[in-house]
């Protein structure tokens, strides 16, 4: 009874906003490079989710909301395979962090998060960690079955992100 007044105080309040930590079972993939362009063209790049079809190699389509709460739809590459996808966006920090979590079906099994942060240098650059937590008793198993698929994706996106926000 503790339980399903517990699932259901959940489902009636929404699920927490705030990007989650890594836990015992989390597996974290993490990539980064460095962009020589102004921090705001590159979150701009990040949140105009349509415009992910001019460059993103990994996620190819997106549409919906950047806002803490809203769905975001996806179609990404995993491999040779384009999965739809449907995301909440998380807090983040505007202009430095943007982050959304997995919301589909698959997310009662495993959890999925994705963050990119946009961290200023000293040089004028931008540091773009592109992060992937992916959470729950199955996260090996999702990490053996995707993990190379996702790590190549995120490298894919960092560099096709590099290379649109530094053209102009």
């Amino acid at each position: 009874m503790l339980v399903a007044g517990l699932v259901l105080a959940v489902l009636v309040s929404g699920a927490p906003l705030d990007p989650r930590e890594p836990g015992e079972h989390s597996v974290v993939y993490r990539a980064g490079t460095v962009i020589s362009a102004p921090q705001e063209r590159i979150y701009g790049l990040l949140t105009d989710l349509p415009g992910y079809a001019r460059w993103n190699p990994w996620v190819t389509k997106a549409s919906g909301g950047t806002a803490p709460g809203d769905e975001v739809k996806v179609d990404v590459v995993l491999g040779s395979v384009t999965m739809a996808a449907t995301h909440t966006v998380l807090n983040g920090v505007p202009g430095q962090k943007f982050c959304w979590k997995d919301a589909g079906w698959n997310s009662w099994f495993v959890y999925g998060q994705r963050c990119r942060t946009l961290t200023a240098q000293p040089d004028g650059t931008v540091l773009v960690t592109n992060e992937l937590l992916i959470d729950g008793v199955l996260s090996g198993g999702a990490d053996k079955m995707m993990g190379k698929a996702m790590r190549d994706g995120m490298e894919a996106e960092n560099a096709a992100l590099k290379r649109v926000a530094e053209s102009s």
